[in-house]
């Protein structure tokens, strides 16, 4: 992280930000096995819980950093002259929260010059905080980093998209599991449970929260199959997602699956989620 970038976060209350983002997920439990569904002029669903948490959220953020702009899943986007911009994905994982399961997030980035780089995402039903202040990687306030065993097992973990088993062809001797939050999985390869998620293409509030996580953590994220890293990330706005699909991994994985992954199909705008 650059200088700027780290004058930029000296008055973030990343304390303060974990509280905020910890009273989000006891409005999502409030609401969790007791919301219904409706679907979204692009025909995602979305529930009251995701509107009220983005609406609680901004609110606050806005009220302690008011010249900072903002960017959600539900609201739109608001300007600001700071150079800071918030982004909020109110449930990351909407579809497993609800039908009622447990891996759903809330994530909250900051960007800086275009590029995430803090952040926070909370899974409220296990009570996992994870976090970056753009420094290092935490969960409950423990350092977190990828793994760093440099092997392939049969007990290997990869996350990967709910529709991994249409879009692509992954051959490698681990397992696969798709547990329905692109942030949960981002988290997970920070954490070293999971050596790398395939992700798919994803909007920027999905990757904004985790990927400094990532980072911090000691992985990063390439973009499928070329292995560049993602551009011009600030553009995700208005619904729009990565042109490519997204690989996270650590380090060392990622040239490995790189090699083993391959796309059943011509990357365009999003045909997945």
């Amino acid at each position: 992280m650059d200088t700027y970038a780290s004058h930029l976060l000296t008055d973030v209350d990343f304390a303060w930000l974990e509280q905020l983002v910890r009273r989000a997920g006891a409005i999502a439990l409030r609401h969790f096995r007791r919301t219904t569904i409706k679907r979204k002029e692009d025909n995602t669903i979305v529930t009251i819980a995701d509107g009220e948490i983005e609406h609680f959220l901004r609110g606050a953020l806005a009220d302690a950093y008011p010249d900072d702009g903002f960017l959600g899943e539900e609201m739109s986007a608001q300007t600001g002259a700071s150079g800071r911009i918030w982004v909020i994905d109110p449930i990351d994982g909407t579809s497993a929260y609800a039908a009622g399961l447990p891996v759903w997030a809330i994530s909250v980035g900051v960007l800086i010059n275009g590029e995430p780089v803090a952040g926070a995402v909370y899974l409220p039903l296990v009570d996992e905080y994870y976090s970056s202040d753009g420094r290092v990687a935490c969960l409950n306030g423990a350092l977190i980093h990828v793994d760093d065993s440099g092997q392939i097992t049969d007990e290997t973990l990869v996350c990967v998209t709910s529709e991994a088993h249409r879009h692509y062809r992954i051959e490698f001797g681990g397992k696969t599991r798709a547990f329905g939050s692109s942030a949960a999985h981002i988290c997970y390869v920070a954490r070293g449970a999971a050596v790398a998620a395939v992700l798919g293409h994803q909007a920027l509030w999905d990757i904004a929260g985790a990927l400094p996580i990532l980072r911090a953590a000691g992985g990063n994220m390439v973009c499928l199959p070329s292995g560049e890293p993602p551009s011009d990330i600030a553009s995700w706005v208005n619904g729009r997602k990565s042109p490519y699909p997204l690989l996270a991994g650590a380090s060392w994985a990622l040239p490995y699956f790189l090699d083993k992954v391959t796309l059943l199909y011509r990357p365009k705008r999003s045909p997945e989620s």
